[in-house]
């Protein structure tokens, strides 16, 4: 058995001391975990800190790149300034909290303005502390020590938990592919999380690479101002109905010149080159874990992936310790809703984890289902709507806690080939869940 305070836990909580508790991060995993955490007051003591200046973690949206003017800290957010969300409210919402929105794509500010008003709604503001980071975690003494930093005092202090619930999310740290020739070229290079508006590429000929649902909004965003737009999309899928200037390509990038890039297409083989004048990078993100010590039990692969996660979320060498927003293509704020119910029940010994090695075997299995069907190891936290289906499931079922709406999983998973075969279009329709297991698609032409 892990030797971790949450297991004192299985028999009755209330005869132990209250159990302090850490959330790192304040978007939207952070707000759900203290929305939960805050309605047992009598179990746990809960500090939750955020380095920025406010709430809503990549919802935050700043013109700013590069580093943060107020903190001097890499700038956090990855939203550009005409995003509009690329799944309805109706499946974005936290299940326990309606946000009444009379369209089904919104604009970003409009997620943020929801959180604050979840925020509200809960009485959480009095949990945080703003402008503080955390510099690292490490374990000892069945603790978990922590040293936070104040930004603006510029103090740094030692404390201690028992509980840490790591929520910075996946979208702040960019990860770069490895191309040796790219310094030759001497356009301008970005990662997308640096992207802000498309504007500064007016008449330019760009290539966005990555097909991903931020690589595609952005490409077709930058085909209203752009003369071209080279749009690398290696994935299975391509999209239909692209506009002119939009030049789709299934190809791998072979080289980089000064104002040029060759590449090579995955089928047939064939060299094909292609000026261009600025490059994006829609290549991705790491999770950011690097302020843990060796010791917290978990490491970061070089793919961005992590080792050592049960059900993606909970810490294997030490359980009390958890990671949300590990698992991506999912109904993001309805998942972090379900992971901290379940994660509650263990900490209050409702339910019980696995052994050791049941955990690490099951973890091992998933992966392995995941090659088997023809993934890639890098896909180890990527949940396709089935999966995610069988997982929030599996976590309704042993938690005993109430399962989402078959709605919710049933939307989600029949927009993907609505954004398939109507890229352009798909952000016109908006959408009313009108049982527990059915809804209706209505088309507005007024376009966003």
């Amino acid at each position: 058995m892990v030797s971790d305070k949450i297991y004192s836990l299985e028999t009755d909580p209330r005869e132990n001391d209250k159990l302090s508790v850490c959330i790192v991060g304040i978007g939207a995993a952070g707000l759900c975990s203290l929305r939960h955490f805050s309605q047992r007051l009598d179990l746990f003591d809960i500090d939750a800190y955020e380095q920025t200046d406010d709430i809503g973690g990549t919802w935050n949206y700043t013109d700013h790149i590069g580093f943060d003017p107020k903190n001097g800290l890499p700038v956090h957010s990855s939203m550009y300034k005409n995003l509009y969300t690329n799944l309805p409210m109706e499946i974005m919402e936290f299940p326990d909290y309606k946000s009444n929105s009379k369209r089904s794509y919104v604009h970003h500010t409009q997620v943020l303005n929801y959180l604050k008003q979840y925020a509200r709604h809960f009485d959480l503001y009095r949990f945080m502390k703003f402008n503080h980071i955390i510099s690292s975690i490490d374990r000892s003494d069945n603790k978990w020590n922590v040293i936070v930093e104040d930004l603006i005092a510029g103090q740094k202090i030692q404390k201690h938990f028992d509980i840490i619930l790591i929520c910075t999310g996946r979208y702040s740290i960019p990860f770069w592919p490895k191309y040796k020739s790219l310094p030759l070229f001497q356009g301008n290079i970005i990662h997308s999380h640096d992207y802000r508006v498309p504007e500064v590429y007016q008449n330019q000929r760009v290539a966005v690479i990555g097909g991903g649902l931020s690589g595609v909004d952005i490409t077709i965003e930058l085909s209203r101002h752009c003369k071209e737009v080279i749009f690398i999309n290696r994935g299975k899928h391509q999209y239909k109905q692209m506009p002119n200037n939009i030049r789709q390509v299934n190809v791998e990038v072979e080289e980089f010149r000064s104002n040029s890039m060759i590449v090579k297409d995955r089928k047939t083989g064939q060299l094909t080159s292609y000026d261009v004048d600025s490059i994006i990078m829609a290549t991705g993100y790491l999770y950011n874990i690097r302020y843990l010590n060796s010791n917290a039990g978990i490491q970061m692969n070089p793919d961005g992936t992590i080792n050592g996660l049960y059900k993606h979320l909970i810490n294997i060498a030490h359980p009390s310790m958890a990671l949300l927003g590990v698992a991506h293509h999912v109904v993001p704020l309805p998942l972090y809703h379900q992971q901290i119910l379940y994660y509650m029940k263990i900490l209050t010994g409702e339910i019980r984890l696995p052994s050791k090695s049941d955990m690490i075997k099951d973890t091992e299995t998933d992966l392995q289902e995941r090659m088997m069907q023809g993934l890639r190891p890098k896909d180890r936290h990527l949940f396709q709507a089935d999966r995610m289906e069988s997982y929030l499931d599996d976590l309704s079922e042993q938690a005993k806690i109430r399962p989402l709406n078959k709605v919710i999983l049933k939307l989600h998973r029949e927009l993907f080939a609505v954004r398939l075969a109507n890229i352009l279009t798909y952000k016109r329709f908006d959408y009313r869940l009108i049982s527990d297991e059915d809804y209706v698609a209505i088309e507005n032409n007024q376009q966003h």
